[in-house]
């Protein structure tokens, strides 16, 4: 806040008017009315009551004959309107200013007589030297303005502090304005002095406005600043049933409070709805939850308000228990903005459990990475269409890759840390990488988590460098991202696959030629369609068009008869080390029309539910 001694060196805005249409002062108030004139308009416009000084010609009888002078009036700038003289040709267009709270030594001479001459109006403004004002954005009952002195030993800062009722408007309401001296001293040598003045705001509840002036000289050594300024709702003998009260204590500083970032981080427990899954009922009583799939049912049927029916509940939850720690299935996070979309909200919170999210003919369904023991189906020439089939294979690591740096929150500093790998010819190691694939965890809060899903990203840039796409017949609508699957390629002699056309016992006859190489494994697809197990095979005596494997009798198999049954049952034979390369983890699947679907896969790998064991 400048001091009185500092108007000089702050520059003024001024307006000069040498014709006045009329102007009377009377009673601590003033009104002034000129031609409107353009360099007037800055203060027409001001937000207001402003401080403002003006200079006007008066004259007044006195004893010794008439006296004519310059006199200057301090005061507050309360209102201007504007009015024309109502012509219907050559209008012209006046200023009437309105003042109030008149003060000065020259107003303290001035005879009630005196007049107001025609001849010169000038209007300084004043408010450079005023803090303010500031105008309270909600209603309060109280008025806290926190003020700081930069003081030598033995010095005094002085202010005043006037507010003031405002309406919609932020004008003025009349009768309402009120001032308070205050005055911080250094009574304890040279340092920073702290005041807060509360003040009760008697003209009733309501938005008020404040400002500040200081009235006495300031200096380097005495320097008076405006921390803050607050509107306070004073509450007495209210009951929070439902809420929790945080006290938040803050350190003072030297520096203003009000540059300050207003922050703070909370750390709690989300209460969210969850499922039962004896009775396969959503429980909507509200509890305390870290869990994913709790948060991800809640978003869904709570935040979002979407039905029961269009989303694989149980599914889910399977996914939840089967998770080896529930450290890995935990989710802590809060969307403060509103405008994340939900399926981005669903995104997040399932990424943080390495949970895939899709739409399955409009059910939200979901998936999770990890190890499979046995093949969802199985694809060849007898469910593959056409000559779609690419093959491809990255030389170097995915994306020119060589590491992994994943960023997660620490759970003890609420700061921002990282885990980082790289991919080199020792392996995976700890440390940095030249270009590490970066992934930002969002609701991850433990170590134990992130440390998993980086573990799983830098084994992906080592085992995942082949992919692969395709066209299929109906069989691909049965499967889904994340499903490992068999897919044999029918370019590839070692990857012989065809269907079966007869079993007798351990004895059966396929559709295609087989050439034994070492020692061979085969694996079938039953009368579902679904793969089994792998079994040792062994050539025929009698012909190379089959195998034999001891594949349990319960296994029911199909055999095309052109009525009954159109789909026949699946093999696809191998050595151990080429079964290996046919297994493949499922990335998209997108229907073609006509029972045809277009499958992106990428090779699989044992992706353990836990890297951490």
């Amino acid at each position: 806040m400048p001091g009185p001694n500092e108007s000089k060196d702050i520059p003024q805005q001024t307006a000069t008017a040498n014709e006045v249409v009329s102007g009377e002062i009377k009673g601590g108030e003033a009104a002034i009315k000129i031609v409107k004139q353009d360099e007037f308009e800055y203060f027409y416009e001001l937000t207001k009551p402003r401080s403002i000084s003006m200079t006007v010609n008066v004259s007044y009888d006195t004893p010794q004959g008439s006296v004519t002078k310059d006199v200057k009036i301090d005061a507050q700038l309360i209102d201007a309107k504007e009015s024309d003289d109502g012509a219907l040709i050559g209008k012209i267009y006046y200023y009437e200013f309105f003042f109030t709270n008149l003060s000065g030594t020259d107003l303290a001479q001035l005879p009630p007589n005196a007049v107001v001459n025609t001849t010169k109006f000038i209007l300084y403004d004043n408010q450079f030297l005023t803090v303010g004002p500031f105008f309270s954005p909600v209603d309060g009952n109280q008025l806290w303005v926190h003020t700081q002195g930069q003081l030598d030993g033995g010095s005094t800062a002085n202010a005043r502090i006037d507010y003031w009722k405002v309406d919609v408007n932020n004008e003025e309401v009349v009768g309402t304005r009120k001032s308070k001296d205050i005055s911080i001293h250094a009574n304890n040598g040279a340092r920073n002095y702290y005041r807060t003045d509360k003040i009760d705001l008697v003209d009733g509840y309501s938005r008020y406005a404040v400002q500040l002036t200081r009235v006495n000289n300031s200096s380097d050594r005495s320097i008076m600043k405006v921390e803050n300024a607050h509107i306070v709702r004073v509450r007495e003998n209210v009951v929070f049933e439902n809420d929790t009260i945080v006290n938040v204590s803050v350190r003072a500083t030297e520096a203003p409070t009000g540059a300050r970032e207003r922050k703070y981080n909370l750390l709690a427990t989300r209460m969210v709805i969850s499922y039962d899954r004896a009775s396969k009922q959503v429980d909507y009583t509200l509890r305390p939850s870290r869990s994913f799939a709790d948060a991800v049912l809640h978003t869904w049927l709570i935040t979002a308000g979407e039905s029961e029916k269009n989303i694989d509940i149980d599914g889910l939850y399977r996914i939840n228990d089967s998770l080896p720690d529930e450290r890995l299935g935990y989710f802590d996070y809060t969307f403060d903005d509103e405008d994340i979309s939900l399926g981005q909200r669903i995104e997040t919170i399932c990424n943080s459990a390495r949970v895939t999210a899709y739409y399955d003919n409009a059910v939200l369904t979901f998936s999770r990475e990890q190890s499979s023991e046995f093949p969802m189906t199985t694809f060849n020439r007898s469910n593959i269409t056409g000559n779609d089939m690419k093959i491809s294979y990255d030389m170097s690591m995915p994306s020119g890759y060589d590491g992994i740096e994943l960023e997660y929150v620490e759970p003890v500093r609420n700061k921002k840390d990282y885990i980082r790998f790289r991919v080199d010819e020792n392996g995976i190691t700890e440390g940095l990488s030249r270009t590490p694939n970066k992934i930002v965890l969002q609701g991850c809060r433990n170590r134990y988590q992130a440390m998993d899903r980086a573990l799983l990203e830098a084994n992906r840039l080592i085992h995942q460098r082949t992919s692969i796409s395709l066209t299929t017949l109906a069989d691909g609508g049965n499967v889904y991202p994340s499903d490992m699957v068999l897919i044999a390629d029918t370019y590839d002699s070692n990857q012989q696959a065809g269907y079966i056309t007869e079993r007798n016992g351990e004895v059966f006859t396929t559709s295609e030629k087989i050439k034994f190489n070492d020692e061979m494994w085969v694996y079938l697809t039953d009368s579902m369609g679904y793969t089994t197990q792998k079994f040792k095979a062994e050539p025929r005596p009698d012909t190379e068009f089959g195998f034999i494997a001891s594949v349990p009798e319960d296994i029911e198999l199909n055999f095309y008869d052109g009525y009954q049954k159109q789909s026949p049952s699946r093999y696809v034979i191998a050595t151990s080390v080429e079964l290996e390369n046919i297994k493949w983890v499922i990335t998209d699947k997108r229907p073609l029309g006509g029972e045809r679907y277009t499958i992106t896969a990428t090779e699989y790998f044992d992706a353990k539910p836990d890297y951490n064991a």
